[in-house]
């Protein structure tokens, strides 16, 4: 049977999260500015366009343009979106984390801030369970807790699930919950019909929400095919076309969507384009020592306090391993196997996308359960009775004041009254052109309009005649840092 969370563990890991909401309680609703809450306003974006046209009217693919006239084949973000009548979509991820949002923005009305927001601290939440979960099949109940504990109180755990959303920062969620069904089956062995269901649709459902979900996937399938070679007993043919199905069932429902607004040989264009764009091949140019120093610098601001600890228990660990005194836990080469395994992939084979530091998010189930393991266990050279929970205390603390120290400085209201300014000050048949730096998605949100970035009048008219436009509106920023500057632009006669 399933293992559910006992009353008293539920109730700490609860407490303990309303604790960190508190502690986020200051950046949260804030105007969109902190360090990739572009991501939020890109997501956003997308949900407004659901919410205005209604989502079957994009068959489910994710609309970056507004639906105003002037908005019209806008070309912002261009670069990485498809063109369907007038307007442009973001096809990049499966959709499923998107469609949940849409989903429960509408419980709140229509898309805000504070919306999503809340949706990314619901999925932290439930992060934290489906992480004891995972660490529970294989150690007690007290290391469990520590790992959760750690989890949820480090600074890109903090930040991401909380104030950032986007489809790659929200599959952590299904991906822990599928560690903590796939622990289950391949270290404990449950091979009941229940279990296999649950394998499947936790895959399915990781997969449908992202990418990484796929990496997942092939690590199981190489564990089960390694495992019917060597004759170790377990239906793994079954597990293989339960896997099959997990994957393909997703990635079709995402193509379904997708193929309503491109045609497949545009797609499969699309979707290589990026690949190329994110992975190792467009990591050439600045050399693997640029993206090595890049992923320890965002390890060291996501996890630091943790990253501490383990430095502190390797010699330990090397010590008692050379006297034979290491006794691990019995999963932990499945632990190492399937929470560290496709992490590293991904790391390798999305070598540019890895620059991003919300990536490493995925790297805290393993980091925070060693670490935990280490407290727990003594392998750190502490008593456990008299130290352990002193050093989870410290360390949790440490971890929300390294947070506080990277993140309390956003807040700033420049994207939001540029972007009122903008929406007060065109009308819907005129078209928004930008001059300017590149233009942010926190701006756009807020002007709830479709830029095309522009580096002069001249440029705008030959725009307005190839488009067939009567008029539009230059926005740039003031010389002298007042607000934005707004010129009438008129077609050429």
């Amino acid at each position: 049977m399933f293992v559910f969370v006992s009353r008293r563990a539920l109730s700490i890991l609860l407490l303990a999260f309303g604790a960190s909401v508190l502690l986020r309680a200051p950046l949260l609703n804030r105007p969109l500015s902190g360090h990739h809450e572009f991501c939020t306003a890109f997501a956003l974006i997308i949900l407004e366009n659901w919410h205005q046209d209604g989502i079957t009217a994009h068959g489910g693919a994710p609309p970056l343009t507004f639906n105003a006239p002037g908005d019209s084949a806008a070309t912002w973000m261009g670069a990485g979106t498809a063109l369907h009548e007038g307007r442009y979509y973001y096809l990049s991820f499966p959709p499923l984390n998107l469609y949940l949002a849409h989903a429960w923005c509408l419980l709140w009305g229509g898309p805000s801030v504070l919306a999503l927001q809340a949706f990314n601290l619901l999925f932290h939440a439930l992060t934290v369970i489906g992480l004891y979960l995972v660490m529970r099949a294989m150690v007690d109940e007290a290391t469990s807790l520590a790992t959760a504990m750690l989890y949820l109180f480090m600074p890109a755990p903090l930040w991401f699930q909380g104030n950032v959303f986007m489809s790659d920062i929200a599959v952590v969620m299904p991906w822990v919950w599928y560690l903590a069904v796939a622990m289950r089956v391949f270290h404990r062995q449950e091979f009941g019909h229940r279990w296999l269901a649950l394998y499947g649709i936790s895959l399915a459902v990781t997969v449908y929400a992202s990418w990484p979900g796929v990496i997942a996937a092939g690590v199981g399938a190489l564990a089960m095919l390694h495992n019917w070679r060597r004759g170790k007993p377990g239906p793994w043919p079954v597990l293989l076309a339960i896997t099959g199905a997990a994957v393909a069932i997703p990635i079709g429902l995402t193509f379904w969507a997708y193929l309503s607004v491109v045609d497949p040989g545009s797609l499969q264009d699309y979707l290589l384009g990026r690949f190329a764009q994110r992975s190792f091949a467009g990591a050439e140019e600045r050399g693997l020592g640029y993206f090595a120093a890049q992923l320890l610098l965002n390890l060291r601001t996501g996890y630091l306090p943790v990253l501490v600890l383990l430095m502190l228990a390797l010699p330990w660990v090397l010590h008692r391993a050379v006297k034979g005194d290491l006794h691990l836990p019995s999963g932990w080469r499945w632990f190492l196997l399937l929470a560290g395994l496709p992490v590293l992939l991904e790391l390798v084979l999305l070598l540019e996308y890895a620059e991003h530091d919300y990536v490493v998010l995925r790297t805290g189930p393993l980091c925070c359960g060693v670490a935990a393991w280490s407290i727990r266990s003594g392998a750190i050279g502490l008593r456990v009775q008299r130290w352990g929970t002193f050093l989870l205390a410290a360390t949790m603390i440490a971890g929300a004041a390294y947070f506080w120290r990277i993140n309390a400085t956003g807040g700033s209201e420049r994207y939001r009254a540029d972007g009122t300014f903008v929406a007060t000050h065109i009308a819907p048949q005129q078209v928004f052109f930008w001059s300017g730096p590149a233009l942010e998605p926190q701006l756009v949100w807020y002007a709830k309009r479709t830029p095309w970035s522009v580096p002069s009048v001249d440029e705008a008219q030959v725009i307005l005649k190839r488009t067939g436009q009567a008029q539009g509106v230059l926005f740039s920023p003031d010389p002298g840092g007042h607000g934005l500057r707004r010129t009438v632009v008129d077609a050429l006669p």
